[in-house]
């Protein structure tokens, strides 16, 4: 894929690394957001958001070079394949998130170890609905919680940035692992 941004224009003040699936995990998880739109009754504050793997946001003046650390690190990191099977909740307080559960978490957390720092409480996941209220969790959770998603895999060869430009973000570089 090509950058659509060729340099930082002053108006890019944050870059977002992250995982991208492929088109059909992309698409599951869509149908997904509009399960939960259709079971709760109303539509999510991230209905529309890109199903992804966060890695890490950055928002300081030095963009090109956590670029530049980030291409440097994943030149030694190897291709693999990520596994999905089922869901998971995160509990944050009285919100709750639904997310697509990775069964092989540990080459992700290792990636976001070697990029920012050591943190046991990095989990990488696909969110599906983030800050449901306990009424709406209780709604769409029976729903994802019975549905049998499993022998999904997807290649792992890539750290997509994004940069943030105009209250939006735009893809800017895909960084390749060692091939």
């Amino acid at each position: 894929m090509k950058t659509s941004i060729v340099n930082f224009e002053p108006s890019v003040k944050e870059l977002f690394f992250l995982i991208s699936p492929p088109r059909h995990i992309m698409s599951d998880v869509s149908v997904l957001k509009d399960d939960v739109h259709y079971l709760i009754g109303r539509q999510l504050e991230d209905r529309h958001a890109i199903a992804h793997i966060s890695l890490f946001k950055y928002n300081d003046e030095h963009l090109h070079d956590i670029v530049k650390h980030v291409e440097d690190k994943a030149a030694h990191f190897k291709p693999f394949n990520i596994f999905l099977k089922g869901f998971g909740v995160f509990y944050n307080g009285s919100k709750r998130c639904v997310y697509m559960d990775i069964v092989n978490k540990y080459p992700i957390q290792d990636i976001f170890e070697k990029l920012v720092k050591e943190n046991a409480s990095y989990t990488p996941h696909i969110s599906i609905a983030r800050n449901l209220a306990m009424d709406d969790f209780l709604r769409c959770w029976p729903y994802l919680k019975g549905l049998n998603y499993s022998n999904q895999h997807f290649l792992c060869d890539r750290i997509t940035v994004l940069a943030r430009t105009d209250q939006k973000w735009m893809h800017y570089k895909d960084i390749l692992f060692d091939q």
